[in-house]
């Protein structure tokens, strides 16, 4: 498809410094010149199926394909984009990586592969939004759907780790943002989440540590700790920072 991709920008963990092997994904940006066909978004599909995972073990590449003239404007609400998210690629996908704060890293992060950097619209009051209303919808839901899960088996249950360091690490990131309009790695959220709430210090330490690769047993109990660190964090960033 030559003319249409004209750019590649890799996102997330891997420009912040914060990639873990086995634990990370690969995000990218891919800028397009214009809108594409129908044909282009099936011969776009055909080539993220043919493409293989590095093996061991193997990370999924997360990324989204935007224009030049979608970039030059904050993200509409309502917007969607090509995207591929687990390894599905979706033509048409609301959500996901359409949203401010993926602007606001390929302005501000995004490692260059292909390309000139394009002009990005950064709007902090389209930010600020999008940052509660993702702490009030996906956070404090998830906290809601998983806390009853894990209060419903024994405490020491042994229990996975990624429900564990997804719920420590994941809202401390947009607290972060909203508090400061910067953005911060998994890692770093987990510590200033700490920094905020000593109560949980200790459960963010171990998180921290099992994201760096390290063996660190979980049980319900720290699930369930971290559905309340989740709410907390939601109740925070509003009571100080909406």
């Amino acid at each position: 498809m030559p003319g249409l991709v004209t750019g590649l920008f890799v996102t997330g963990s891997v420009p912040l410094g914060d990639y873990w092997p086995g634990r990370s994904d690969i995000d990218f940006v891919a800028v397009m010149e214009r809108p594409p066909t129908e044909g282009e978004l099936g011969r776009l599909a055909k080539a993220h199926a043919a493409l293989e995972p590095p093996l061991p073990p193997g990370p999924d590449y997360d990324g989204i394909y935007l224009t030049r003239a979608q970039l030059a404007v904050p993200p509409a609400e309502d917007g969607c984009a090509p995207q591929i998210l687990g390894g599905e690629f979706q033509p048409a996908k609301p959500g996901g990586q359409f949203n401010p704060v993926t602007w606001l890293e390929l302005a501000r992060h995004g490692l260059p592969i292909l390309g000139e950097r394009p002009e990005v619209a950064l709007n902090e009051g389209v930010l600020r939004r999008w940052l509660l209303g993702n702490l009030d919808g996906y956070w404090a839901g998830f906290a809601a759907m998983a806390g009853p899960q894990f209060a419903s088996i024994p405490p020491e249950t042994p229990v996975p780790a990624e429900p564990v360091l997804w719920g420590v690490t994941g809202p401390g990131r947009l607290h972060y943002t909203l508090a400061t309009g910067e953005i911060t790695t998994k890692t770093q959220a987990a510590a200033y989440t700490a920094g905020l709430f000593p109560q949980w210090a200790e459960l963010c330490d171990r998180a921290a540590r099992s994201r760096a690769g390290e063996d660190v047993p979980f049980t319900a109990a720290d699930g369930l700790a971290a559905t309340e660190l989740v709410a907390a964090v939601v109740t925070h960033a509003h009571t100080h920072h909406a």
